[in-house]
């Protein structure tokens, strides 16, 4: 039962998407978009599809509020 569920931790970390993290440089304040699994556990390659989509709306919409990808 142990094993089942390391396995499944291990494969469910390698459908998370990326994290990006983004920083306004007036204020400091931090933010970020991505670095999970919740659309592929939900839909599979579908779902990690969708997810990854609404990141990078996530991601455009900070970079339009003037915030700064960290590199």
């Amino acid at each position: 039962m142990k094993f089942a569920a390391i396995v499944l931790a291990l494969g469910m970390a390698g459908c998370a998407t990326p994290l990006t993290v983004l920083t306004n440089p007036k204020t400091g304040q931090a933010v970020q978009c991505g670095g999970t699994a919740t659309g592929a556990m939900v839909g599979g390659l579908i779902g990690y599809h969708i997810q990854e989509s609404n990141d990078r709306n996530c991601v455009n919409a900070y970079l339009e509020l003037g915030f700064q990808q960290r590199p």
